[in-house]
């Protein structure tokens, strides 16, 4: 038996879409804090239950008879990890043989940085909780280039911000295949592994791409970050809209270079898509 967490989320839905091509519907555990919202997934044969990482009591009913469960990680400010411990410790008292989770890369206990810490904090508690685990560590999902492609995008410029990071972007369709290949035992790695796309692109690789596979006359303009945010606020985006979203463009061009890997293809057997694919989507859409 094949159980999940955070079913109704969009992650969540493409899993359950890849299970149902590969095991039994009756085989699989839908859990989500409101069921009602999964109706069209148990009329399909999935078993759909009742649970909520903040009420920890559903937890072990909701997982009872899984072999192997799909934590889908959360994110709230300053709550995550002691949710995170819930599910686990609900893992264990159903009996769970295998968790899987959801983490970043660079997860890292003692960082100083809230998401990493905080995904960090849980691949220690699913280490001290006895139970065999797998930490998927998905690189950046490559659908939110659409909304930092529509920023950054300025009278045909392209503004590439400060940093020269590369990173694997990946599309959460290619996520969802490799936390499904976990979850049924294709994916044999015990602990922490990278899931990436096929390359590593920096924010200025992705300027040269997106010029490349326009049809429109596209050039790429390299800009200080606050240069970037000034050129925003004139298509009548709001300041403070444009500062928050160039902390994240700015965070992720500064972080630390990723190294593409090979997991979603042990995982599913099929080659992640390509940058260029999703680029080209992006600019068509």
């Amino acid at each position: 038996m094949y159980a999940l967490t955070g079913a109704n989320g969009h992650l969540g839905r493409l899993v359950i879409k890849h299970l149902l091509a590969q095991v039994p519907a009756n085989q699989i555990i839908a859990t989500t804090r409101d069921p009602q919202q999964l109706a069209d997934i148990a009329s399909l044969g999935v078993i759909v239950r009742s649970a909520d990482f903040s009420d920890p009591t559903t937890l072990a009913a909701a997982y009872a008879g899984a072999t192997r469960l799909l934590i889908i990680s959360t994110y709230v400010v300053g709550k995550s990890v002691e949710l995170h411990k819930a599910a686990i410790a609900g893992a264990v008292a159903a009996g769970v043989k295998h968790i899987v989770y959801t983490s970043t890369p660079h997860a890292d206990p003692g960082s100083t940085n809230p998401l990493l810490a905080d995904h960090g904090q849980t691949e220690v508690a699913l280490a001290a909780s006895g139970v065999p685990w797998t930490a998927l560590r998905n690189s950046f999902y490559a659908e939110i280039l659409r909304d930092f492609i529509a920023l950054l995008l300025v009278k045909r410029q392209f503004l590439i911000p400060e940093g020269s990071a590369k990173h694997s972007w990946i599309s959460r369709e290619d996520c969802a295949r490799a936390a499904t290949g976990a979850l049924i035992g294709k994916l044999t790695t015990t602990g922490p592994v990278d899931v990436t796309g096929p390359e590593a692109l920096s924010f200025a690789d992705l300027a040269a791409r997106l010029c490349r596979l326009s049809d429109h006359q596209i050039t790429a303009h390299p800009l200080p970050d606050q240069e970037i945010i000034a050129q925003i606020t004139t298509k009548g985006v709001p300041a403070e809209a444009a500062k928050s979203t160039m902390r994240l463009i700015s965070w992720i061009a500064h972080a630390s270079t990723e190294t593409p890997t090979d997991t979603v293809e042990r995982a599913s057997g099929t080659k992640p898509t390509s940058i260029d694919t999703i680029l080209r989507i992006l600019v068509t859409a």
